[in-house]
């Protein structure tokens, strides 16, 4: 008998003995299959499931089409919704404090770590010292990009860069839309590269591939017209593609591909979906320690 130990985090344990309050965070393939069956959990019910996997598993190279479409989105959108979770607590907080007419010290610190992280001021500026026009312009543009990436939208690109989970570079650095290394020394050789060119960053998860992706395109200036867009309809998954004309070198193309991905492949399908709550995962009784039997 094979035994697959599921390491997972209990949030919270009420009074009602059988309800567990969890997050699943699995390693492979086995894992993910007994932890959906676990908490019985189904996309038919409308919520997705607190499943987070470490790493694309290598079962997916062995199904096709549809299938293998369905299984990727299942494997990373749980990971999306909780990073767009993150962001939105991001920008309660960083409003929160810019709103206060009595900022202390702590607010002021939130609000230039937050600032220099999204590129909005230099690292040797204080938000305190800008001019009126500077802060007003400031938090404009906290509250305007520091908001969620739709789901559809990612789903779509990470199915474009990495060929639905099957690229080289998401199995050996679990990179699903190809950011690159700053040292040309580390990361992952791309073929037909040569000499100084940038390799491909290797990422510890997914999870953190997908963070990296929504804060590029929450802060970089390429992506300016996708958040204009975002902020005027954020329900306008057509417009809001148009501003990846400079995302990849094909521009226009491009833009076209994620659109075809959006709506001929049924990404757009999953853009109000949304992350099961803690206390809902699922009646299993009275549950200490989790081990699956195969």
């Amino acid at each position: 008998m094979n035994f697959y130990r599921i390491s997972f985090i209990i949030l919270f344990l009420f009074s009602a003995p059988s309800t567990l309050f969890a997050s699943l965070n699995v390693d492979g393939y086995d894992e993910y299959i007994a932890a959906r069956r676990l908490l019985a959990s189904d996309r038919g019910d409308g919520e997705v499931p607190r499943i987070f996997i470490r790493a694309i598993p290598e079962k997916i190279k062995e199904v096709e089409g549809i299938e293998r479409r369905r299984l990727f989105i299942d494997l990373i959108l749980p990971i999306i919704l909780a990073e767009n979770e993150k962001i939105e607590a991001e920008h309660d907080a960083v409003m929160a404090a810019v709103k206060k007419e009595d900022r202390s010290d702590a607010d002021i610190l939130l609000i230039n770590e937050t600032a220099k992280k999204y590129m909005l001021i230099n690292k040797d500026d204080d938000f305190l010292t800008l001019s009126e026009e500077k802060r007003a312009a400031v938090i404009y543009l906290l509250d305007m990009n520091i908001r969620p990436v739709p789901p559809a939208i990612a789903l779509g690109q990470a199915a474009l860069e990495s060929a639905w989970g099957t690229s080289r570079f998401t199995f050996e650095g679990n990179n699903l839309f190809g950011h690159v290394s700053k040292d040309p020394s580390k990361g992952l050789k791309p073929k037909n590269w040569s000499g100084m060119q940038r390799h491909i960053y290797i990422f510890d998860s997914i999870t953190a591939s997908i963070s990296a992706y929504m804060l590029n395109l929450n802060r970089n200036r390429a992506y300016r017209k996708f958040r204009l867009y975002r902020q005027q309809d954020p329900k306008d998954l057509m417009k809001m593609a148009e501003g990846f004309d400079r995302y990849a070198i094909i521009k226009e193309l491009y833009v076209g591909r994620l659109q075809t991905v959006m709506f001929k492949y049924g990404t757009h399908r999953y853009n109000d979906a949304k992350l099961a709550e803690p206390g809902t995962a699922g009646m299993i009784g009275d549950l200490k320690q989790v081990y699956i039997t195969n």
